[in-house]
């Protein structure tokens, strides 16, 4: 019973800390869209680009509105078409996301301070805010959740007509920035740099997503085996696999050892591989993520 109860409790935790950060990350992307996005024009694609541009067109309407509306529509359509097991997480931050752009307004128009980033060179403006928008999606998307959205839209075309979330992300987000050069919301410059906040943000989302496994997997052929073998699951305490390969110039077979290792423990198994056979071969690539048992699990 106490160990249901401690199971339930840590679940319970995890799924708490899992909706801190997506939260947290909500946040900064409505930072970033408040504090810079918006007050320039920079229309970046996406509901949040549609929202400038509408925003632009009828004199002052409240992209914060705006982008609830969509968002609201989006949902609709998206519990019609893709049923209800989507919704929770995209509901979610399709409702935070507007909420926080309404409270960074508040502040961003009461407070003098952020009319200072006004001043800020394109280039500055370029670097912090993808970087913030970057580290936001990044979180989001870790955890499973989404700023709702023309995700919507790109769920219903995966579905229906099994266009690739890529294809339809660029076909999306290209659309709305030539809407708003078309209207005149932002000028070609204006849109070259967008295309620099795309880069610099989805390389950021990269490094958020994919922080944390900072792991090295490590392919090892030698004459002294099974004595390199020991020493990984004896003094280094890590699992590892046999693969039966063949060199094709010597015709051999041989026995080839895999293993997941930190870096550290990767500079370890080196030193150690050197010392039992300085004639091994091995070579070591990145691991951009690694689940199981002694890496995610706890």
């Amino acid at each position: 019973m106490n160990t249901a109860l401690k199971g339930k409790k840590n679940d319970f935790k995890k799924k708490a800390k899992e909706w801190l950060y997506i939260t947290f990350g909500v946040m900064l992307i409505a930072f970033s869209f408040t504090v810079f996005l918006n007050p320039n024009n920079l229309v970046i694609g996406g509901v949040s680009g549609l929202g400038i541009i509408i925003k632009a067109l009828t004199s002052g309407w409240d992209p914060a509105l705006i982008i609830l509306i969509v968002n609201l529509v989006l949902l609709i359509i998206g519990l019609l078409l893709l049923g209800k097991d989507f919704l929770l997480k995209t509901a979610y931050g399709s409702l935070t996301f507007p909420l926080f752009i309404f409270i960074f307004e508040i502040i961003y128009k009461s407070s003098g301070v952020f009319e200072l980033l006004n001043n800020l060179d394109m280039i500055i403006i370029i670097i912090f805010s993808s970087s913030l928008m970057g580290i936001g999606c990044g979180m989001v998307l870790k955890l499973g959740g989404t700023t709702g959205g023309t995700e919507v839209i790109q769920k219903i075309l995966f579905k229906y007509f099994h266009i690739p979330f890529s294809y339809s992300l660029y076909a999306l987000d290209g659309v709305v920035i030539i809407l708003g050069i078309v209207f005149g919301v932002q000028t070609l410059n204006t849109a070259l740099y967008v295309l620099v906040f795309a880069f610099i943000s989805g390389a950021v989302i990269d490094l958020v997503v994919f922080s944390g496994f900072n792991k090295r997997a490590v392919y090892i052929i030698s004459n002294k085996i099974e004595e390199i073998k020991q020493v990984v699951l004896d003094d280094l305490e890590r699992g590892l696999s046999s693969i039966k390969v063949v060199g094709e110039y010597s015709k051999q077979e041989r026995t080839m050892l895999v293993c997941i290792l930190s870096t550290t423990e990767y500079l370890r198994l080196r030193s150690i591989i050197e010392s039992i056979d300085p004639t091994a071969f091995y070579f070591v690539v990145r691991a951009n993520e690694v689940r199981g048992e002694g890496f995610s699990y706890e």
